[in-house]
C-alpha cells in the first residue's frame, strides 16, 4: 500500500472507473465502466461519477456525485451524498482505509487501498436482509 499524506491533491482530476458488481442474493453480476471527475469546489471536491451500467438484463447509463470535504486539512475527507447526508470518513495516510456507513436495515462496510500513485481501489461488501452484495471499483488516473 501507498500512503497519501495530500488525500485532496491525490484525488483531484479525472480517473477511470472499472468497477464489478455482484448481487450474491439475487445471482446477478454487472460492470460499470466510465470515468470519475474529483473537481474542486472551494475548500471541497465534487465528485462525479458516470458511466454505462450492465446489471443482470438492465443496459443503460449511470451516474453518482458525491461531495469530499476537507474540514481538518487535505489529508482526510469526510464524504457526503449529493443531499448532503454523512456517507463516511476516508483516511489513506497509511495508504490503505477501512469505513462503515449503515443504511438501515443493511450495512456497507468499504476498504479502500492505494496501489501506486495512479491507482487505488475501493471494496464494498453490502449485507442485512435486503441486500447481499459486493461491488469493487478500480481506479486508474485519466492523464
Amino acid at each position: 500500500m501507498r500512503p497519501v499524506l495530500d488525500l485532496k491533491s491525490f484525488l483531484c482530476g479525472s480517473w477511470l472507473l472499472d468497477r464489478s458488481l455482484l448481487d450474491r442474493r439475487h445471482n446477478i453480476s454487472g460492470k460499470l465502466i466510465g470515468r470519475a471527475d474529483f473537481v474542486p469546489s472551494g475548500c471541497s471536491l465534487l465528485c462525479e461519477e458516470q458511466g454505462s451500467l450492465t446489471f443482470g438484463s438492465h443496459h443503460g447509463p449511470a451516474q453518482q456525485r458525491l461531495t469530499f470535504l476537507f474540514p481538518n486539512g487535505d489529508a482526510q475527507a469526510s464524504v457526503r451524498f449529493s443531499d448532503g447526508r454523512a456517507f463516511y470518513e476516508l483516511d489513506l495516510s497509511q495508504g490503505q482505509s477501512v469505513v462503515s456507513h449503515s443504511c438501515n436495515p443493511d450495512f456497507y462496510e468499504g476498504r479502500f487501498a492505494v496501489t501506486d500513485p495512479d491507482r487505488w481501489e475501493s471494496t464494498w461488501k453490502v449485507t442485512g436482509p435486503r441486500k447481499e452484495q459486493e461491488i469493487v471499483t478500480l481506479y486508474t488516473r485519466l492523464r
